[in-house]
C-alpha cells in the first residue's frame, strides 16, 4: 500500500541528513556570529561601571561634547593669537650702501622694521669721513609720508619679500 514510501525513502532519508546538515552548519555560524557580537560588546561596554550600551553612549556624548569645548576654545586662542601677531615685528631688512664715492666701503645702511601690515620704522645711516648721521622715517602700509632713498625702497621690498637678496 505505501510502496512510493519503500521506493523513495533513501531519497527522503538523505534529503532529510543534507537538511539537518544545512541546519547544523547554519545554527554554527549563527552561534559564532552571536558570540563576536558579544565580545565586541564586552569590549566596548569593558571600563564603564554599569557595563550596558546606553552608559558607553553617555559616556562617548560627554568626552564628545568636552573634545568640541577644547576645540572651540583652541579656535578662539588661535585667532587671538593671530590677530595679536599682526602687530609683532615679522618684516626686517638691512641694505649697506657706499653713498659717497670717497669713503670706503658700504659704511652706510638702511634698516627696515615692519609688523605685517607695513607698519614700522625706516632707520637710515650715512656714514661720511666726518663721522655719521642717522635718520628715522616712520613707515605705513609699506610707504611713508617722506621722501624715500632708493636704497630704503630697495630695503622696503626686500622686508616685504619682493627685493633681492644680496
Amino acid at each position: 500500500m505505501y510502496l512510493w514510501l519503500d521506493l523513495y525513502a533513501p531519497y527522503l532519508a538523505v534529503a532529510a541528513l543534507a537538511l539537518a546538515a544545512i541546519a547544523l552548519v547554519w545554527g554554527i555560524l549563527g552561534w559564532r556570529q552571536a558570540r563576536m557580537a558579544q565580545r565586541r560588546y564586552h569590549l566596548l561596554t569593558a571600563g564603564v561601571d554599569a557595563g550596558n550600551l546606553e552608559a558607553v553612549l553617555h559616556q562617548h556624548l560627554d568626552n564628545v561634547r568636552g573634545a568640541l569645548e577644547r576645540a572651540s576654545q583652541a579656535s578662539e586662542t588661535a585667532v587671538r593669537v593671530e590677530r595679536a601677531s599682526r602687530r609683532h615685528l615679522q618684516h626686517v631688512a638691512v641694505v649697506r650702501y657706499n653713498p659717497f664715492s670717497h669713503t670706503g666701503g658700504d659704511q652706510s645702511f638702511v634698516l627696515v622694521l615692519a609688523d605685517a601690515e607695513g607698519r614700522g620704522a625706516i632707520v637710515t645711516s650715512l656714514h661720511a669721513r666726518e663721522g655719521t648721521r642717522i635718520y628715522a622715517k616712520p613707515l605705513a602700509g609699506w610707504t611713508s609720508p617722506y621722501a624715500l632713498t632708493e636704497e630704503e625702497e630697495s630695503a622696503i621690498a626686500r622686508a616685504r619679500g619682493q627685493g633681492d637678496d644680496r
